[in-house]
């Protein structure tokens, strides 16, 4: 029994304090509890009624009915609930006026993120554990077989770890209230459009669910694509708990620098994924979604890149390479807005040379000239991407300077995106009473949009190559300059003054 205790006493220094912290709050307060029985009352009413039909007797769907119905009300709490409650509480963490843990504790930036996604993941299992008795009993009323019921509950699984890894990197945005508002709004959103699509996936006709997804087990095909989410997810849950973490870090540290490596990796490991994939089934798709997926990353990074700080401290500029050649891969991957820029773009143009080499090597797999189109989506994308973030940091140092901090630079891309998208045509629609998509072509979604009109991607190209050209140009001096101010902190020996003292 001592060996027993000891065992138990050192997991129990090794768990994470702010687990602890988190679940500790969590069973203690409200909030947890009222969604709790909530939760359960909603299940017990939904099965109760419709176990007083009696067609549930005469039904070989009665399962399937009752589950679709439980695992949405299941996704729907999970995905609303948890990670706005993980987000909101690292929200206020982080405001000036509820100074907490985050501030006076000398735990590491990762362990507050880690702790933070564990504790989310935790009442996220117990909404589970909650569910599963009635997942189980509809495998008795018939239509439904338990491998699918553990397979979709898995997926949703991971759809909830991710958000919950989203809601912690809005509650971790260096931004005041009212704008965590906006963005709150936005990743509401976003959950609804990820929930419907979700249930349209598992539950339409054809979907996951009525596919017999149980029977597949015994497939490559099943493993693959259960292997390409897993891994998805995993990459997606890294590479928000990075951005996270670097959010939080102080600021004389090289934030930026295990964020770009684990992006570079995760594109060259994807990649080589979605390769095999796609020789394996002798088709496009895998690396059309691997590209589309890494390009519209890469051009959110671009936004990224130009809010990040523009000089480096004492602490960074130590570590920079002193010799010539290792220097500018220094300057790719450590903290700096004008290094950020140019390793998104080398990440935009790598991939689609990819695209374009992939397609010479293997001919057969072109798939008309819909690919086409799509390819030069993408360029435009990445074109306007580059010219919004450039020219947003073009504005903020030539009209405002010290008036708007550089960290938000994003936001002044982002309004200038939502010029050319919304307030431009929408003007021009009131003007003359007609929508034309045409207005939509200094936009990136508009080539997304309408990218099989013939002639709008072109257009769209074009026009994103001269704002593109015309920033690139502008920010020259800029550009330099940074390359300029990336060498190594020189090391200043101080000869002090020998004296000959009697000892």
């Amino acid at each position: 029994m001592k060996s027993i205790g000891d065992i138990l006493e050192k997991v129990n220094d090794r768990l994470n304090p702010i687990v602890v912290k988190e679940l500790r709050q969590a069973v203690q307060g409200k909030f947890l509890i009222v969604v709790l029985i909530c939760f359960l009352c909603l299940q017990l009413l939904a099965v109760g009624l419709f176990l007083t039909d009696e067609a549930v007797t005469h039904s070989f769907r009665a399962g399937q009915i009752v589950f679709q119905f439980l695992l949405g009300i299941l996704l729907g709490t999970c995905l609303l609930f948890v990670p706005a409650y993980t987000g909101i509480r690292l929200a206020g963490e982080r405001a000036d006026a509820n100074v907490d843990l985050l501030f006076i504790t000398t735990l590491r930036p990762r362990s507050i993120i880690w702790g933070k996604f564990f504790a989310g993941l935790v009442i996220t299992i117990l909404l589970y554990s909650a569910c599963m008795p009635f997942m189980t009993f509809t495998y008795l009323l018939r239509g439904v077989d338990l491998p699918s019921v553990f397979i979709l509950l898995a997926l949703d699984f991971i759809v909830v770890a991710v958000s919950i890894q989203c809601g912690i990197l809005i509650g971790c945005l260096p931004a005041n209230r009212a704008l965590k508002v906006i963005l709150g709004v936005v990743w509401l959103v976003v959950t609804v459009v990820a929930f419907v699509t979700l249930l349209v996936v598992m539950f339409a006709p054809g979907g996951l669910l009525t596919s017999g997804l149980g029977s597949q087990l015994n497939s490559w095909n099943f493993w693959r694509g259960a292997l390409a989410v897993l891994v998805g997810g995993a990459v997606f849950i890294g590479f928000l708990a990075l951005l996270s973490i670097a959010l939080i870090s102080p600021v004389s540290v090289n934030r930026a620098l295990p964020v770009r490596i684990f992006a570079t990796a995760a594109w060259i490991l994807t990649g080589a994924g979605a390769a095999v994939w796609s020789i394996g089934v002798n088709d496009l798709p895998p690396i059309v979604v691997w590209a589309t997926v890494h390009i519209l990353l890469h051009s959110i990074g671009l936004f990224i890149a130009v809010s990040e700080r523009e000089s480096l401290g004492q602490r960074v500029r130590r570590t920079i390479p002193r010799r010539w050649f290792l220097r500018p891969l220094g300057f790719l991957f450590y903290s700096g807005d004008a290094g950020g820029v140019v390793w998104s773009s080398l990440m935009i143009i790598l991939t689609l040379l990819f695209i374009a080499a992939w397609l010479s090597v293997f001919p057969q797999m072109h798939i008309g000239s819909g690919i086409n189109e799509g390819i030069g989506a993408l360029v435009s994308l990445g074109l306007y991407a580059f010219s919004y973030a450039l020219g947003a940091s073009l504005i903020r140092r030539r009209f405002f300077g010290d008036r708007i901090a550089n960290r938000y630079t994003w936001v002044i891309a982002l309004i200038l995106l939502g010029i050319t998208t919304t307030i431009i045509p929408l003007g021009l629609f009131f003007i003359y009473g007609d929508w034309n998509k045409e207005w939509l072509v200094a936009s990136p979604l508009g080539a997304l949009l309408f990218a099989e009109t013939k002639g709008y991607v072109s257009n769209s190209i074009a026009i994103a190559s001269v704002c593109a050209i015309f920033v690139g140009m502008l920010s020259m001096p800029w550009f330099f300059r940074r390359i300029g101010d990336f060498r190594p902190l020189r090391e200043e020996v101080a000869s002090s003054p020998q004296t000959n003292e009697p000892e």
